[in-house]
C-alpha cells in the first residue's frame, strides 16, 4: 500500500484551442508533510484518546483511504473543454 506519488492535470480547449498539461510530484508534497505529522501525531491521538475515540483505527482508515487514491480518473466535459486528472 502506497500514497499517491504523481498526479497528472491536463486541460483543453474544444475546437483546437490552447492544450495544458502538469505533471505533479505528490513525493515532494509527502517529505514536506512528513515532520509536520511525526510532530503532531501523537498529540492527535491523544486528543483522539481522550474525547473516547481508537486512535490506532482512525488512522489506519485514513491510511487506507489515503493509498486507495492511486489509480483514481477524474474527466470534466464543459461546454469551452474538458479536465481530466490522473492519480499515479
Amino acid at each position: 500500500m502506497m500514497p499517491p506519488l504523481m498526479l497528472r492535470l491536463q486541460v483543453e480547449r474544444f475546437g483546437g484551442g490552447r492544450r495544458f498539461r502538469l505533471w505533479l510530484p505528490l513525493f515532494l508534497f509527502w517529505l514536506l508533510i512528513l515532520p509536520f505529522a511525526v510532530v503532531t501525531l501523537p498529540v492527535v491521538a491523544l486528543v483522539l484518546a481522550f474525547l473516547g475515540y481508537r486512535p490506532l483505527r482512525l488512522f489506519a482508515a485514513y491510511w487506507s483511504l489515503l493509498c486507495a487514491i492511486p489509480g483514481s480518473h477524474l474527466e470534466v466535459n464543459g461546454r469551452r473543454g474538458f479536465v481530466f486528472l490522473h492519480v499515479y
